[in-house]
């Protein structure tokens, strides 16, 4: 009995069981309050999920479907102030928005009266609705037609006002045909039917000074015809056009107002679920806070014991550590029989392994350092064959269109045109059969090298193998004349090569080579930029290959000095 006393007095001494005692009663009620929280965190999910799922996520629809009925009615008359419009375009945009506003309404469902009798309402309205929108095409489409004929009709005006008189034409009869011409015009422009019937009757009385010239009578007599039975049925169809108009106006508005009567509606019943959710949750912050306070409570008391049974012991024996490791030794304190005091007894064996380990650790930092340095370089070499192509070590595809963004955002940025060239090697699907393909292989390797040599001094210029046959470069901040310039000296640099290909016109291996030059900025795209280098290849290859084509040279393009 006395030696199990002493055993059971031990441990009750032991720091392991007194802090251990701490823990388990700390964990106790963590646990409860972690049980709590999870029930509260569970009823505050089940409560959420309902508000946003039922209530929100109904408002959100709710207000999807008006803005897409008020979306449609904006771009139907946007494509009426639109200019250059094309009505077969608005149609299938307008198409794909309809079916995008039936998928809505279907989603939305009444729980009660008063929201079914706004479902009732927004169904009355919404087939009136896209009735007009295609009445309103309609009458689009006819206007469309007709514009196209009178478009065509001021083209001839124009045509025979640009024409030079006859030698032998008297004076008299130019400025009578002058006069008419300038009225038809007039006429085409004209909005009101009085006007047009004074500007008829004008130009009928100048008719009639034509008499004794049939030549100039025979010519203009029907453009004045033709001009005014065309002018008066576009009049009234425009009329038409802007009277559908007013009336789908009407109808959206009344739409959008029946789809944000009931988005209020769900709003106020989502605001009423809100309301109770708070209330709940309000309820569940205090449970928690009540068991938050009672287990911070038990914290305290641990860390009052850890201060004063173990963080001065262990600070004591830590100053002692530190004067071994500085070099003035002090006694260890190993008395006692608890944990501290084997650490103590344990530390005296650790300062003499202290010399031992630090050599090994200087061994093991210096073999990772040279690991390092290897990584680094392998990982350089693997960055370099992810952007270079393996046959021509040229950029590959992959590459070249990254970098293409990137000089694309630059010149953005700087304001500074963007050169692109596209390079096609003629006949080379001729000469891989002809030869095979390990000297297509060879020639794809000396025209890359040829290409290269020719512009690897240049700045801001990248040279890329596009696929196959197909070289692409890219030159930033440069203009027309001067990548015309390097498109041919990349092409005569080809040519000296002097490489045979009996299948070609000219007996060696040329390139067909199409260039674009653009100004960034938020109307056009780095596929533009492609599309209008690739068309201007194709007109190269359709004028007989191994020349350069490029874009008209336009005045907006100007070379503008780096910063």
């Amino acid at each position: 009995m006395g030696h199990l006393g002493r055993f059971s007095g031990k441990i009750i001494r032991s720091i392991g069981f007194r802090l251990t005692l701490f823990l388990v009663i700390g964990l106790a009620l963590y646990l409860v309050m972690a049980a709590l929280s999870i029930q509260a965190l569970v009823q505050q999910t089940d409560g959420l999920k309902e508000l946003s799922g039922l209530h929100y996520e109904r408002a959100l629809t709710a207000a999807e479907l008006s803005r897409d009925a008020e979306v449609i009615a904006a771009q139907t008359f946007e494509s009426i102030l639109s200019t250059n419009r094309s009505v077969s375009q608005e149609g299938a945009i307008d198409q794909d928005l309809m079916e995008l506003y039936h998928y809505v309404r279907k989603q939305l469902t009444a729980t009660n009266e008063e929201e079914q009798g706004y479902l009732d309402e927004i169904d009355l309205w919404q087939k009136p609705f896209f009735a007009s929108l295609e009445k309103l095409a309609q009458r689009m489409e006819e206007e469309r037609l007709l514009m196209g004929q009178e478009q065509a009709l001021l083209n001839q005006l124009q045509s025979a006002a640009q024409e030079r008189p006859p030698g032998t034409a008297p004076l008299k009869a130019q400025l009578i045909s002058q006069q008419v011409i300038s009225t038809l015009l007039i006429a085409l422009k004209s909005e009101r039917n009085g006007q047009l019937h004074r500007l008829q009757r004008s130009a009928e009385s100048s008719l009639e000074q034509l008499v004794d010239y049939p030549k100039q009578l025979a010519k203009l007599q029907p453009l004045v015809s033709r001009t005014f039975e065309l002018r008066r049925p576009v009049i009234l169809s425009h009329r038409a056009t802007l009277a559908s108009a007013r009336k789908s106006r009407l109808y959206s508005q009344r739409l959008t107002t029946s789809g944000y009567n009931y988005f209020q509606s769900l709003k106020k019943t989502a605001h009423h679920a809100a309301k109770a959710y708070e209330a709940s949750a309000q309820q569940a912050v205090i449970v928690v806070g009540v068991f938050s306070i009672v287990f911070l409570s038990s914290i305290l008391a641990m860390v009052i014991f850890i201060r004063r049974q173990l963080v001065e012991r262990l600070n004591h024996l830590s100053d002692v550590m530190s004067a071994h490791v500085a070099g003035s030794p002090r006694k260890i304190p190993t008395n006692g029989d608890d944990e501290i005091s084997v650490i103590g007894q344990a530390f005296e064996v650790f300062v003499d392994a202290r010399n031992t380990a630090e050599q090994r650790l200087n061994q093991a930092q210096e073999e990772t350092e040279q690991a390092n340095q290897q990584l680094r370089k392998l990982n350089r070499q693997l960055l370099v064959l992810s952007e270079t192509d393996p046959l021509t070590e040229v950029a590959n595809r992959r590459y070249f269109d990254q970098k293409l963004q990137d000089y694309w955002q630059m010149c953005m940025n700087l304001e500074q045109p963007l050169a692109l060239i596209m390079c096609d090697i003629d006949h080379f699907k001729t000469y891989n059969d002809r030869f095979g393909h390990q000297a297509g292989d060879l020639c794809l390797k000396k025209v890359a090298s040829a290409l290269d040599k020719t512009v690897h001094r240049l700045s801001d210029t990248l040279l890329g193998r596009y696929g196959g046959e197909e070289f692409i470069l890219l030159q930033a901040n440069t203009s027309q004349e001067q990548i015309y310039e390097l498109a041919e000296t990349m092409r005569q640099a080809v040519a000296k090569m002097q490489l045979k290909h009996p299948d070609s016109e000219q007996g060696i291996i040329t390139l067909s080579l199409g260039i674009a030059v653009l100004l960034p900025d938020g109307k056009n795209s780095v596929d533009q930029l492609i599309r209008i280098a690739d068309d201007m290849l194709y007109k190269a290859k359709d004028q007989g290959r191994n020349c350069t084509l490029q874009t008209v040279p336009s005045e907006d393009i100007k070379l503008r000095p780096s910063d």
